[in-house]
């Protein structure tokens, strides 16, 4: 198996859109996967011209834009809305895919308002040539925060999983957990470690993840268990520690292509960078 590895413009957060494409080719990634604030800071004919340019000249794809939010929080109007804002953004790009992500709510979503919910906007990104993909948050108090009743709402409206390793561990997911999966069930892997301490798992944050290796989640079981079941498609590594902040984005991106390919190669779920392109 050959997985190809893309980073999250939260990896190196001190980059621009166009600069992050440039640094994420030179460290030896195949992939960006940019942040909507940063997409929005290039948004007039220019910008789109600039970023379709550079991922252009540097070989390198898109990864989805995570930017369709509360979905299961907000009003079935407000998100709407939200998700024609978000797909004729990418569209504008050049971005062919979109994750949808459940937000914080009170009030329990059936499956079947689920599915009634995702199926509106699926038909509004293809009306914008766009796919879309769910991502698993495994949050307390946010819709669907176990994999199993994630799947359940996927599987039916068909649509691909990100499996973030993060949300795998806040969620108290095992790796046998992800080997009752079928591959075709997966879109895309958000790659990061945490920093757990002598804290619950159930109670870190998105400011503790950290680079692979860094921290203290079980990296081990989750990617062992994605070999397993022959997962070959991308992976992106997210890492929002505030320490990341002061790293200057060409090093930060070298870096996490180098803990990434190690965490990977690993496993037997060989990288098709080689260590020789970010030395």
């Amino acid at each position: 198996m050959t997985v190809k590895i893309g980073i999250n413009g939260a990896t190196i957060p001190s980059a621009d859109l166009i600069t992050g494409i440039h640094v994420a080719r030179a460290a030896g990634f195949s992939f960006y996967e940019p942040r909507t604030p940063r997409l929005l800071e290039f948004d007039t004919a220019k910008g789109h011209q600039q970023a379709r340019t550079a991922i252009s000249d540097e070989g390198i794809g898109w990864l989805p834009i995570n930017g369709l939010e509360n979905v299961f929080a907000a009003s079935l109007d407000e998100i709407q809305q939200a998700a024609h804002d978000v797909c004729s953004l990418a569209e504008r790009f050049g971005i062919s895919q979109i994750i949808v992500v459940p937000g914080a709510t009170s009030r329990r979503i059936s499956p079947a308002e689920a599915q009634d919910t995702l199926a509106t906007l699926k038909s509004i990104a293809s009306s914008y040539g766009v796919d879309l993909l769910y991502e698993f948050i495994g949050f307390p108090h946010h819709a669907f925060s176990s994999l199993r009743q994630a799947r359940e709402v996927t599987v039916a409206s068909n649509l691909p999983l990100v499996l973030d390793t993060f949300h795998l561990a806040a969620s108290g997911t095992s790796g046998e957990d992800i080997q009752q999966m079928g591959v075709g069930e997966i879109g895309l892997i958000h790659l990061s470690d945490a920093l757990v301490g002598d804290r619950p798992i159930s109670e870190i944050s998105d400011a503790d993840r950290v680079l692979t290796g860094e921290g203290q989640l079980p990296l081990n079981d989750y990617l062992r268990a994605l070999a397993a079941i022959g997962y070959d498609g991308p992976v992106s590594v997210e890492v929002f520690h505030p320490k990341y902040e002061k790293i200057a984005p060409g090093k930060g991106a070298r870096e996490a292509l180098r803990s990434a390919c190690q965490a990977l190669d690993s496993v037997g779920l060989v990288s098709s960078q080689s260590e020789g392109s970010f030395a």
